[in-house]
């Protein structure tokens, strides 16, 4: 299908799943917003014992209190927020495929412990790569850093010059491989959606592999949902503008998997029933 067939067809199915895809998009505030309360209880309760300075992300690389802290928090908020966004990313793929939410609701719900725990292993892992191939470009960045801002121009020597050239040089060419490289481990958790049972390193090699030569139309289609964001800020329009987004995105998701794209889901939850 072509991008304006994926939309076209995108609107057909929200139409007919609009309260579904609302509830969605209410589950994952209500999610965020309890975290905010949470970090908002936690912040006044150190504010009145006179800790508050922790919340001070200027100082994370001078107080190791203040970084373990934040290390925490971080990686707290990601295990606890993973699982959610998972889920509805599992019901909007029911939603393109025109699948049955309720029985899917109802196999994660009674699988849960096994479900969210493979998927918090996959996203992990997913990340972890995106993590490593980002490294270099940090350390170069750094090194443009030290030696464009930290050393002075009398301290800028001919060697120094040439290390900060070489350190942008490379930022500049590792951005771009690490963004081709981010695209090309899009379909990852879509692989895992549509079957959750599939090794996440086997799902990384098979989305490199049927990435290649996709980049532009990926981009292409990104970029058409740019002009949406100027409305996005007025909060009340992201809750149509999230699920239509949301299930075009996994429509060309599901376009680029062809073949690959066949969902275990409903046999899962068939084999299920059956035996229990």
């Amino acid at each position: 299908m072509t991008d304006r067939q994926i939309k076209r067809l995108a609107r057909e199915r929200i139409g007919s799943n609009g309260g579904d895809c609302i509830s969605f998009i209410v589950f994952l505030f209500a999610v965020i917003a309890f975290f905010v309360m949470c970090e908002l209880t936690v912040f006044t309760f150190l504010q009145k014992y006179k800790m508050g300075w922790i919340f001070d992300v200027r100082l994370i690389f001078r107080n190791r209190m203040v970084m373990l802290f934040w290390l925490t928090k971080t990686l707290s908020e990601i295990i606890m927020l993973t699982p959610e966004l998972i889920l509805v990313r599992r019901l909007f793929v029911d939603v393109a495929v025109g699948g049955r939410i309720s029985d899917t609701r109802q196999y994660i719900s009674a699988h849960s412990f096994s479900y969210y725990g493979k998927a918090l292993y996959s996203s992990f892992i997913h990340n972890l790569v995106k993590v490593f191939a980002a490294v270099p470009g940090f350390v170069s960045a750094y090194g443009v850093y030290y030696w464009g801002y930290v050393c002075s121009f009398d301290q800028l020597t001919s060697a120094g010059l040439f290390c900060l050239m070489i350190c942008l040089g490379f930022t500049v060419v590792w951005i771009g491989a690490a963004a081709h490289y981010y695209i090309s481990l899009a379909l990852t958790p879509y692989i895992m959606a549509l079957n959750p049972r599939t090794n996440v390193f086997d799902a990384c090699d098979l989305s490199v592999k049927l990435m290649d030569g996709r980049h532009m139309r990926y981009i292409k289609f990104m970029a058409s949902f740019i002009k949406f964001t100027p409305t996005i800020l007025l909060v009340y329009p992201f809750f149509a503008i999230y699920p239509y987004f949301q299930v075009c995105y996994t429509m060309l998701m599901l376009e680029f998997l062809g073949d690959y794209g066949q969902d275990k889901m409903p046999g899962m939850i068939k084999r299920w029933r059956k035996y229990s």
